[in-house]
């Protein structure tokens, strides 16, 4: 059985020179937030680096919707938290395109498109299985763990690569490692913030909720992300993937 080589890394930081097949995790609560927004009948997700860069896209993106966060809490003018209950509780987002910024999770895709990696993927709880199947093909695959704003470790997402990683390699999974998540620092941070619906928590760490994973291309000129089914088995295969650095359309 083909078993890829799976590379770790953390934060911004190592997300520099990523190339070949990456994994960008951000669980709580960047790529959690993202796949449920496409469980809601989202087009596209267009990810940037920075604030600004949001506001001038989201006007020139027709009925585009702004959704993200600035150390945690939503922006006054955006339209959407960093939040899974919120998405939830959205009336209507079928077909719609979001222009998403977080401290984390959006910055480091950016980057690892900037590097050069493909394919890459968003990861979270929610999308590790399909994750780890869309992958599976590749000889080798790097797992960026994004951190608290990207710079600090986060137990909720190197539990996430742990995770991945293992289903990738075909191992058992930890039956106590959602208990960890559940005790864990981010968990704690999350429930004690008051501005932070507590159900957030229990969306976020809903393992394998979603059949698909969160593909990110450059789609003129943008990191976007798209949802990808993969086939529920390992599939046969049927190319030779090598480990170098593609040449990329650069990013704006």
């Amino acid at each position: 059985m083909h078993t890829p080589i799976v590379s770790r890394r953390s934060l911004l930081t190592g997300i520099s020179g990523v190339c070949g097949p990456t994994i960008v995790i951000d669980t709580i609560r960047a790529f959690s937030t993202a796949a449920y927004l496409f469980d809601r009948g989202v087009d596209r997700i267009v990810l940037v680096e920075a604030l600004a860069e949001a506001r001038q896209l989201v006007q020139a993106i027709p009925g585009a919707i702004l959704c993200g966060e600035e150390q945690g809490p939503r922006p006054d003018d955006f339209d959407l938290g960093n939040s899974p209950i919120e998405v939830e509780a959205q009336p209507d987002l079928d077909g719609a395109t979001i222009v998403m910024r977080t401290s984390a999770g959006t910055r480091g895709v950016v980057a690892a498109l900037q590097s050069g990696a493909d394919p890459v993927y968003a990861a979270s709880l929610v999308v590790a299985g399909a994750t780890a199947r869309a992958v599976h093909n590749f000889d080798r695959v790097t797992i960026v763990a994004m951190g608290l704003s990207g710079t600090s470790i986060a137990d909720e997402d190197e539990e996430t690569g742990d995770l991945i990683s293992d289903r990738i390699r075909g191992l058992d999974d930890d039956p106590l490692r959602i208990d960890r998540i559940q005790a864990g620092r981010g968990a704690q941070r999350l429930r004690s913030t008051p501005w932070i619906d507590p159900m957030d928590l229990l969306c976020c760490t809903d393992i394998d909720r979603f059949d698909f994973a969160l593909r990110a291309v450059v789609d003129d000129g943008a990191a976007t992300l798209r949802p990808e089914r993969p086939s529920p088995q390992a599939r046969t295969r049927d190319m030779t993937h090598k480990w170098v650095q593609d040449s990329r359309e650069p990013l704006r």
